[in-house]
C-alpha cells in the first residue's frame, strides 16, 4: 500500500544532537495554512493603514485641506451652473421679446422656475410642527375680525356709495344696514369679479356677490337693477347697481356682507364707515 505524502517540519538542537520540536503536515493542510497566514497579513496591514496616518501616504488619498478645497470647488461649480441656467433663461426671454417675427402668445406659458425643488427634497411636517399649527388655528379662529383688516391692507378699498353710513338700527354687524342718499348708485368696494346675481334676493330687490383678491368676497343685497353680468370683471369704485331699494323718503338702504377666507367679517372694519 502506497503511503500518503507528508511534510515534516522539525527544530533540532545540533549542540546536543536532539530534536526540540517536530510537526508533520499533509500538503493540503500546508496550503490552507499558507493561505490563512496571507489573509491574516492582508487584514492586519489594512487595519494598520486605516487606523494610522500611514493612509495619507497612499496614492490617490486627499489630505484634509485638499478634501475641503475639493468640496468647495464642487459647490462653486454647482453655483456657476445654476447662474448659467438662470442667465440662459433670461437671455432667451429677451430674445423672444425682441423677435418681431414671432407669433404673439402668452409668455407665462414659457416661464419655468429656475430653482425648482424636487418633491423628495421637501421634508414632511414633524409632529411638533403639526401640533403647533393646530394650536395656532384653534387660537386664531375667533380672531378673524382682527386679521381681516390686516389682509385688506393689500386691497384698495373704495366707497360703496356716496355718503353711505351704517344705520343705527343695525343689530347684526356682520350684515349691516347701509344708508345711502336717494338715487346714489351702489359701487364695488374693491376690484374683483362677479360671482353671481340673485334676482330676486331673499332680502328683497336684487343681490350681487363679488370675489376679490386676498381671499375676500362681498355681497350686496336689497339693491336695485344690476349693471353688471355674472363673470364680468369690475374695477374698485365702479357702479354695479342702480341704487338701494326701499327705505325712508329721500334715502334708501342695502345690506352688505363680507367674507375673508370663508369666514364672515364686519364690513364696517374694512370699509371704515
Amino acid at each position: 500500500m502506497k503511503s500518503k505524502k507528508r511534510y515534516r517540519i522539525a527544530i533540532e538542537d545540533e549542540s546536543r544532537l536532539r530534536r526540540v520540536a517536530s510537526v508533520s503536515v499533509s500538503p493540503a493542510l500546508l496550503w490552507i495554512g499558507g493561505i490563512g497566514c496571507i489573509l491574516i497579513l492582508f487584514l492586519f496591514t489594512g487595519m494598520l493603514i486605516m487606523a494610522t496616518p500611514i493612509r495619507t501616504l497612499m496614492p490617490g488619498y486627499l489630505k484634509k485641506g485638499e478634501r475641503t478645497e475639493a468640496k468647495e470647488g464642487l459647490l462653486r461649480i454647482d453655483s456657476i451652473r445654476d447662474a448659467y441656467r438662470i442667465n440662459s433663461i433670461y437671455l432667451t426671454n429677451i430674445l423672444t421679446v425682441l423677435d418681431t417675427d414671432r407669433t404673439p402668445t402668452d409668455s407665462l406659458l414659457n416661464v419655468t422656475t429656475p430653482n425648482e425643488l424636487p418633491p423628495d427634497s421637501l421634508l414632511p411636517s414633524s409632529p411638533r410642527e403639526i401640533e403647533f399649527i393646530t394650536q395656532m388655528k384653534d387660537r386664531e379662529q375667533y380672531n378673524v375680525n382682527i386679521l381681516a383688516p390686516l389682509a385688506a391692507d393689500q386691497l384698495r378699498i373704495y366707497p360703496v356709495a356716496n355718503g353711505a353710513t351704517i344705520a343705527e338700527q343695525t343689530q347684526n354687524p356682520l350684515k349691516p344696514h347701509i344708508l345711502t342718499p336717494k338715487g346714489s348708485p351702489i359701487c364695488a368696494a374693491a376690484e374683483g369679479r362677479v360671482l353671481a346675481i340673485q334676482n330676486p334676493a331673499p332680502e328683497g330687490g336684487n343681490a350681487i356677490i363679488l370675489q376679490h383678491d386676498n381671499g375676500f368676497a362681498t355681497r350686496y343685497s336689497h339693491i336695485g337693477t344690476p349693471t353688471v353680468a355674472p363673470g364680468a370683471h369690475v374695477d374698485g369704485g365702479s357702479v354695479i347697481a342702480h341704487g338701494a331699494t326701499g327705505g325712508a323718503i329721500g334715502a334708501g338702504f342695502f345690506f352688505m356682507e363680507m367674507w375673508y377666507d370663508g369666514n364672515a367679517v364686519e364690513p364696517a372694519k374694512i370699509l371704515g364707515i
